[in-house]
């Protein structure tokens, strides 16, 4: 994976080599993370369970086309993967008020501790790497990710 973080320097990149640098270390990140959460994992789920965890806890009530596009898998690997998640009872499934053909997903109090604990291996796995950071670096990080956050999320409903 090139390194385009060391590109960035003291002028002012262009947006797109900023953006691959966020790319690289969202995907470093990933690979940091992944392991811990997954020898942590609750019930044995799998990471696209708790990404649908993840997306139903900041969007109750969302359909299954709504997991599907966020989770990036079919809509009947979505399905299955949906009834997994309600037969160990960590989402339940209620038929929307207007059209009860159509399903609404909620975490279950046993999801979100679900999703909580995949939530503090990945932050352990994180806290670990940052810990030895002077304490100007981590502000600096901190200002970072805070800026950060809106121009992520602008235009989607992340909260």
């Amino acid at each position: 994976m090139p390194n385009h973080l060391a590109r960035l320097g003291s002028a002012a990149p262009s947006p797109r080599l900023v953006a691959k640098a966020v790319l690289e270390i969202t995907l470093l990140v990933t690979r940091l993370v992944t392991p811990e959460v997954r020898r942590r994992r609750p019930q044995q789920l799998s990471l696209s369970h708790l990404r649908a965890l993840g997306f139903l806890d900041s969007q109750p009530d969302a359909d299954l086309s709504a997991v599907a596009d966020y989770v990036g898998v079919t809509l009947p690997s979505t399905s299955a993967l949906v009834a997994a998640l309600a037969r160990r009872r960590l989402v339940v499934r209620l038929a929307a008020p207007r059209d009860r053909r159509r399903l609404r997903l909620r975490l279950t109090r046993a999801g979100k501790g679900a999703l909580r604990t995949a939530l503090a291996a990945a932050q352990a796995a994180l806290d670990a790497r940052l810990a030895d950071l002077p304490p100007s670096e981590r502000a600096l990080i901190g200002r970072a990710m805070a800026r950060l956050r809106p121009l992520l999320t602008r235009g989607t409903s992340a909260r």
